[in-house]
């Protein structure tokens, strides 16, 4: 884990001394939105180059980044260990913590709370404790910071769903029932319904459960699951909700959409809650 001496500080925005034209001129979550929304065909290299140039936080020069369509300019930073960072797009201080934590709560763009969501949920997996709980979701292989991470923040791509964002799902929505029902009980139900639904849904096979409860995922193939496993989990915690209730019948359970609020967006994003709501009409049929 990055140590605070092994980062420059950050400064908040806007940077009154930067041009008019400068994006720097924005503050951090408006500078955020303005580089998410940027569209396919929409070249900005120069100021997105800026930013990452910068002495903004680090998520925002990943973003901008992320976004340079001529990839070579951005070789003229890797001998710049800050920049090499941002180009191996590699969070590791609990400091983002807080950055990304807040990011997800205030910012007033979509867009942005849902890039936070993912990144957050990937930095809560590196780190050695997990910030809410008494187990740790979805355990990382050891892996060069290149080989795992994907070139976006977006919750589901063209390649797959963020399968971090998975893991902190499960997580929150087994903790409920595992304060209350305790480790070998809260075990039995997630194995018992994983088994009955793996064969049909084959991505459930990617997961799988340890003897303290926890919800693990093979990300050996990289941070991306097949995007069928949006549903495959939303069906598996479906299953468990239910059959925790009817273990605990005096047990109130907070909705999924409660439990899960601080990854909201970027679940919403990955299309998850749909899938939640169809696993829970189809219980119903």
């Amino acid at each position: 884990m990055g140590d605070a001496s092994d980062r420059r500080p950050w400064i908040e925005g806007p940077n009154e001394n930067a041009s008019a034209q400068s994006w720097l001129t924005l503050d951090d979550d408006d500078l955020l939105h303005r580089i998410g929304t940027l569209a396919d065909g929409e070249n900005e290299d120069d100021r997105l180059l800026e930013v990452v140039a910068s002495h903004r936080h680090f998520f925002i020069r990943q973003e901008a980044a992320k976004r340079v369509r001529d990839r070579e300019r951005l070789f003229a930073f890797e001998n710049d260990r800050h920049i090499g960072q941002i180009l191996v797009r590699h969070l590791t201080r609990r400091d983002d913590v807080t950055y990304l934590e807040r990011l997800s709560d205030r910012s007033h763009h979509v867009e942005v709370r849902s890039a936070a969501q993912v990144q957050l949920a990937r930095l809560w997996q590196r780190l050695d404790a997990p910030k809410t709980g008494a187990f740790t979701p979805v355990a990382t292989p050891a892996a060069s910071p290149a080989s795992v991470e994907p070139v976006t923040s977006a919750a589901l791509a063209q390649d797959g769903v963020d399968g971090s964002l998975l893991g902190w799902a499960a997580h929150f929505v087994v903790e409920q029932a595992w304060s209350h029902l305790g480790t070998k009980a809260t075990r039995e139900l997630l194995v018992r319904t994983r088994s009955t639904l793996v064969t049909r849904h084959p991505t459930l096979a990617s997961f799988e459960v340890t003897d303290q409860a926890q919800v693990s995922a093979s990300l050996d193939g990289g941070i991306r699951l097949p995007r069928e496993a949006v549903g495959a989990v939303a069906a598996w915690l479906t299953a468990f909700r239910q059959a925790v209730s009817e273990e605990a019948p005096d047990l109130e359970q907070v909705s999924v959409r409660a439990t899960t609020a601080l990854m909201a967006d970027a679940l919403r994003d990955a299309g998850f809650y749909a899938a939640c709501d169809e696993a829970e009409a189809g219980r119903r049929r």
